[in-house]
């Protein structure tokens, strides 16, 4: 999943840089919290600890006032305190989406909305189990600074949203099964600084 998403990025970059002519390439550094799992034979709670993120957004214009935007962001977490330790792994959440922003103005100052649909990909590091990926959603807002026509800063607050049916399990290892997501629509949330770099 890493190799296609870095993949992907690289594609966007190469394709981008010949067609567009407002194009932008965002890496940024964030901080991911909430998320979690329950236990289906015990329904025990079992959070994510919150910790920092990475990726990198591609982006460019669609009207004066609108972007289209591939994101990738990246966090390296594990299981909170549990009552069990054989539950404690770490765990790398991924997300891959497509979507855009909405400018509210559009300055050196210009705050947006930003929202995305794709993918989240659950990799344990570690004990022998499967990986997992879901159809998510993505939800945010935030400003970006433009003090050159070539160079900015983008600070966003994103709340993203994988879909579970609250039943599935995860995490298998061959027949043992007995994690699944917290909620239909499993949240976490993240904040995070970009360099925007305009061409």
């Amino acid at each position: 999943m890493r190799r296609l998403a870095f993949s992907v990025l690289l594609l966007g970059l190469s394709v981008s840089q010949v067609l567009a002519t407002d194009f932008e390439f965002i890496p940024f550094v964030g901080h991911r919290f909430g998320g979690g799992f329950e236990r289906l034979d015990t329904d025990e709670t079992l959070d994510l600890e919150s910790s920092n993120s990475w990726g990198v957004i591609l982006g460019r214009s669609a009207t004066d006032k609108t972007r289209y935007e591939l994101l990738y962001s990246q966090q390296e977490t594990n299981l909170a305190e549990t009552t069990d330790p054989n539950d404690a792994f770490d765990l790398r959440v991924h997300y891959l989406h497509f979507g855009g922003t909405v400018d509210i103005t559009r300055d050196r100052f210009t705050p947006f909305f930003s929202g995305g649909l794709g993918l989240t990909h659950l990799s344990p590091v570690g004990y022998g189990l499967d990986e997992e990926t879901r159809f998510s959603l993505s939800l945010g807002g935030g400003l970006k600074w433009y003090p050159t026509d070539s160079l900015g800063l983008r600070f966003e607050v994103r709340g993203y949203g994988t879909v579970s049916d609250g039943s599935g399990s995860l995490f298998c290892n061959g027949a043992d099964c007995d994690l699944r997501l917290k909620g239909d629509l499993a949240p976490q949330f993240e904040t995070n600084l970009g360099l925007i770099f305009r061409f």
